[in-house]
């Protein structure tokens, strides 16, 4: 619940910071860029948390054997299905916390299309990145599989993506 206060306060906060296009314009092409820019401000802001915080990651455990710009672009894309479901902070909040206290069961009778494309960002994200002609396979499944808790045991990218973005 903690996380979740933090998360919150996160996403408030960005409504008054400046996102930091550096960090994107340096990793993503044009159309990666253009999926990037379609989620909310906060969303952009948290991809980029993530994203410095693997990078951090990767040189505080002195990771030599990975392609800095592929989990770049892994962290900064991986809630662009997220695009797809706009919901502001509150109405989130809100869902997230009705989903949590019925065990998931609010899922199973909500007939919204956005909420159920929020919980289904991850492969609408990896279908949006398939449809810009994306052919590197890692990074489409770090984005398919980022709340997957089964496929992260043999991609050193999804690994830490999970890590980051628990953090972030």
């Amino acid at each position: 619940m903690i996380y979740r206060i933090k998360q919150f306060h996160w996403a408030i906060q960005s409504v008054f910071q400046n996102t930091d296009c550096e960090i994107p314009n340096k990793y993503l092409s044009k159309s990666e860029l253009s999926l990037f820019m379609k989620v909310t401000k906060s969303e952009r802001n948290h991809s980029i948390r993530v994203c410095k915080a693997a990078l951090e990651y990767i040189r505080d455990e002195n990771i030599l054997d990975i392609d800095k710009c592929i989990m770049c672009k892994c962290a900064l894309l991986h809630d662009i299905g997220k695009s797809k479901a706009r919901l502001n902070i509150f109405y989130k909040s809100i869902i997230i916390i009705i989903n949590k206290i019925t065990y998931g069961n609010f899922l199973k009778y909500t007939q919204s299309q956005r909420i159920n494309n929020y919980y289904n960002h991850p492969q609408i994200g990896a279908d949006l990145l398939k449809n810009i002609n994306e052919d590197n396979i890692d990074i489409i499944n770090c984005i398919r599989y980022h709340h997957d808790d089964n496929n992260a045991k043999d991609n050193i990218y999804l690994k830490i993506l999970k890590r980051c973005d628990n953090l972030n």
